[in-house]
């Protein structure tokens, strides 16, 4: 058995970790900290990797957009031969206070029956990432400690949001070349709403949908509960992190600071759905050149996701109808950039190969 496989299959029924409070500073200050040499994507690979295509058995350009996804991963990976040989996925699960209003279809209790279902392995995301020999791991990110209510105060203070930065900070594991984030969080959708609504500047009714598949009616209390919730909180969202912190959630933090720290070390980054959207357009905002570490894994179904790919000019890998969440469509995209880079990796050359043309 590769050493691939014996790493999924040691994650598979990993139990959930709890989330660590490390003692060090937890101010905004302190976290930004982090992303002073932030890097650059390497030109002169994808300038390699763009010619290399050319010289395999194949005509220019008929492997379509595999062939520049492959380029990508090298670019970021700053390798001229790009490697998808540790792809990692790590699921975040929180809770949310704003789900009181109403605003989701599944009972709060739900949260922690699939936290236990992760550490079992019975999930679709740990079927997915069996499948595409993705190591797994799931977090709790605050479970049994929900975000307050934002329609009625901030969500999280100022050291909880630091505090869940730096869970996802510190679950990038060393050996991963291709990287995602999922989530669990029953209403979590909201907050997601809520965020990119702030940080595109776009109307709440335009990019709020239904989650796991609210009713029109439930629809319409959703959207009243985010544009409310906007104007009571309006005075705190004047950066990413206050944002983050006054209608987010922990969970959400923690994807943002997994995103982060993967593309502080060079590591490919692949995005899911709203939730994610959520989570990496507060990345972007920190740190712009994040925008060339990620990769549009799936189109989903919600209109706040879809808004986030127009906005930031990101082409999703698949288009599978796919609206549960928990990382599944960033999954499924991994697999199709793994056969992308192996494709120009395994595939002879027509010199090698002995072809004339």
């Amino acid at each position: 058995m590769s050493i691939r496989n014996k790493e999924n299959l040691r994650r598979i029924h990993d139990p959930i970790s709890d989330p660590t409070r490390i003692l060090m500073p937890n101010t905004y200050a302190d976290f930004l900290q982090r992303l002073q040499d932030f890097p650059d994507n390497s030109v002169d690979c994808r300038e390699f990797i763009a010619q290399d295509w050319n010289t395999r058995t194949k005509p220019p350009g008929s492997l379509g957009r595999l062939e520049p996804i492959a380029t990508w991963v090298g670019e970021v990976q700053h390798r001229r031969q790009p490697q998808v040989n540790f792809p990692a996925l790590r699921l975040f699960a929180g809770a949310h206070g704003i789900a009181a209003e109403g605003v989701s279809m599944c009972p709060e209790h739900v949260n922690a029956q699939m936290v236990r279902n992760f550490a079992n392995g019975g999930a679709a995301i740990n079927a997915l990432c069996r499948s595409n020999g993705i190591d797994f791991k799931a977090y709790d990110a605050g479970v049994d400690c929900p975000t307050a209510n934002f329609l009625q105060a901030p969500a999280m203070s100022e050291a909880e949001t630091v505090e869940a930065l730096l869970l996802g900070w510190n679950s990038v594991p060393a050996f991963a070349d291709l990287f995602a984030v999922g989530e669990m969080g029953i209403g979590n959708t909201t907050p997601s709403a809520a965020i990119l609504a702030a940080v595109l500047k776009l109307p709440v009714d335009q990019i709020t949908g239904r989650g796991a598949g609210l009713p029109d009616d439930r629809l319409a209390v959703k959207i009243r509960v985010i544009e409310q919730a906007l104007e009571n909180r309006k005075a705190e969202l004047t950066s990413p992190l206050n944002i983050l912190a006054s209608i987010g959630g922990r969970e959400i933090a923690a994807m943002t600071g997994a995103m982060l720290s993967a593309a502080s070390q060079n590591i490919p980054i692949v995005l899911d759905g709203v939730i994610s959207a959520a989570a990496a357009c507060i990345a972007f905002e920190l740190e712009p050149r994040m925008v060339g570490k990620c990769i549009a894994g799936h189109r989903g179904a919600e209109p706040g996701q879809q808004a986030f790919l127009r906005h930031y000019q990101l082409d999703a890998v698949v288009d599978l109808a796919m609206r549960l969440g928990e990382g599944t469509g960033a999954a499924v995209a991994m697999g199709v950039i793994h056969n992308a880079v192996d494709c120009l990796n395994q595939m002879a050359t027509f010199e090698s190969a002995g072809v004339q043309l």
